[in-house]
């Protein structure tokens, strides 16, 4: 795939996997031919979580033979979380540019031709779903998670845990990532955004789930799928737990915008 002449020097893309084997072969053949319009180097990582029980490992190791761009990473068994897979994709990302989605094809990654260009000029490019193509329930659910990330952090995204995100490794030199679960992404926007990097959103297609399933919730279906109540309890720790890190700049933070709004005339 071309996408014009004005191409990053290196990209990271990394992919957290957990049972995609129908999807898995997809994720990475897309993901090649897009990095690979892109920048001069450019490598795709799985992050494969060990408790996996399909086939997913061993399709990435045949296309690692076919392809020296592409790398597995482990998750290890005892190490479970969503957040923890992001955290192991940005710490092993070899280039200087970090792209992350989901293994679930429910992006499409031409998307970055679209967008690669302004991180040159931003710190992360955030996606935001134009027109979501998930369960009812869970729409309504990230409603109110999306709303509750507004009022507690005073996040300005329209679609805080969209999993399709671009930004500079650098930014790792300040934010450092704690969260083991899905509030990672949380983390990370808030975090970036107290250090001073500058935030992008961007609008991107997204495409219901055609294969494979989620860890995360229960049901399945076009109607009913919500979170498992531990996965909820486990995010609201972690959300009391993050709020006590950062209310101290947060609180600092919103100080500061206050005063330069009564300063404009």
């Amino acid at each position: 795939m071309t996408c014009g002449n004005d191409r990053l020097q290196s990209i990271s893309a990394f992919f957290p996997a957990f049972n995609e084997e129908e999807n898995i072969r997809h994720v990475i053949n897309s993901a090649l031919s897009v990095l690979s319009g892109i920048a001069d180097e450019y490598e795709v990582v799985i992050i494969l979580y060990e408790g996996s029980t399909d086939n997913t490992g061993d399709i990435v190791r045949e296309m690692m033979q076919c392809d020296p761009h592409v790398r597995l990473i482990l998750q290890p068994r005892a190490e479970r979380g969503y957040g923890i897979a992001m955290r192991m994709g940005y710490e092993n990302a070899r280039h200087d540019t970090v792209f992350y989605s989901d293994a679930d094809r429910q992006f499409d990654l031409s998307d970055l031709c679209k967008v690669f260009r302004l991180i040159r000029h931003v710190d992360l490019v955030v996606g935001y779903r134009r027109s979501r193509q998930d369960p009812i329930t869970r729409i309504f659910v990230a409603k109110i998670y999306n709303l509750m990330m507004k009022i507690v952090f005073g996040l300005e995204q329209r679609d805080v845990d969209c999993a399709f995100k671009l930004c500079r490794k650098s930014i790792f030199e300040k934010v450092s990532l704690k969260c083991r679960t899905g509030l990672s992404d949380t983390e990370l926007l808030v975090k970036a955004r107290l250090a001073g990097y500058e935030i992008i959103e961007v609008g991107v297609d997204h495409f219901p789930r055609i294969a494979g399933g989620t860890y995360f919730e229960i049901g399945k279906g076009k109607f009913f799928n919500i979170p498992k109540p531990g996965v909820v309890l486990a995010i609201l720790k972690e959300m009391v737990g993050l709020w006590r890190e950062v209310s101290p700049s947060l609180r600092r933070f919103r100080e500061e915008q206050k005063k330069r709004l009564m300063q404009q005339p």
